[in-house]
């Protein structure tokens, strides 16, 4: 693993985005996914990429909603299925994604739905689409970068870099200790880890067994780190010098 220098994570010009259409009428969501596979192919011409996922009922939808930049969903043959129901469940799951309900027999725009809320009127127009494609675009580029975690289990936990004290082998799998305190088991290692993170300075690899995030170092003494919960590593060299200038930044451990 080789150290990483002091630069800001590489951000490209092109954008990609990740939709999600839920509609529980076929004929409609098979023209919304037409409609998004022409949009996907101008904006591959121009270097953007758009990947689009279907879906018939929000309880799939819901099993994993932070991977998606973008909703597009129209429920008005399922019980039990409502427009505010489903925000609030996106928006408890962590997700701040807009959410565009596409409205047929359903007026959306008289319900209580929360600003990032969009609405489109069926059928849909293709530059109407466009631009909620292009408000998702803005509302990711200016979103905290999400760092997908996903658990020996098979849940897929989303974190930022903030919440994330230190990672360490442990067995067959990598523990991750979280700031809250809770911990979450990895079957990955130290190594893909740290590719997975390496963009964030503050991170960085004492041994070929861990990964610490450096605003978090609550002392170095005589080459030990000793992180908030009085876990200790022990460094050398570049990679020691590396931890302390990194301290001398966060000397408060935050």
């Amino acid at each position: 693993m080789s150290i990483p220098m002091y630069e800001e994570p590489f951000a490209s010009s092109h954008t990609t985005l990740h939709a999600a259409v839920c509609d529980d009428n076929a004929a409609d969501r098979k023209q919304l996914e037409r409609l998004l596979k022409r949009e996907a192919d101008k904006r591959l011409a121009a270097g953007d990429v758009l990947y689009v996922d279907s879906y018939g009922h929000p309880d799939t939808l819901l099993q994993n909603p932070l991977q998606y930049d973008v909703f597009f969903v129209d429920i008005a043959h399922t019980p039990g299925a409502d427009a505010v129901n489903i925000v609030n469940r996106l928006t408890a799951a962590g997700s701040s994604s807009p959410v565009v309900f596409c409205s047929s027999s359903i007026d959306y725009r008289a319900l209580p739905l929360p600003s990032h809320v969009l609405f489109l009127d069926k059928p849909i127009k293709a530059a109407e689409l466009s631009q909620c494609l292009d408000q998702a675009g803005e509302n990711k580029k200016a979103a905290v970068p999400l760092i997908e975690l996903r658990e020996e289990s098979g849940h897929t936990c989303y974190v930022t870099e903030p919440d994330i004290l230190y990672a360490i082998t442990q067995g067959r799998g990598l523990k991750v200790a979280l700031k809250d305190g809770r911990t979450l088991m990895l079957a990955t290692t130290a190594a893909n880890f740290f590719d997975q993170v390496e963009n964030y300075p503050v991170f960085f690899a004492p041994s070929r067994h861990s990964v610490l995030n450096g605003r978090y170092i609550q002392s170095i003494r005589l080459g030990r780190i000793t992180m908030p919960d009085g876990t200790a590593f022990r460094a050398f060299g570049s990679i020691l010098r590396y931890a302390e200038n990194i301290h001398k930044q966060y000397p408060q451990g935050e």
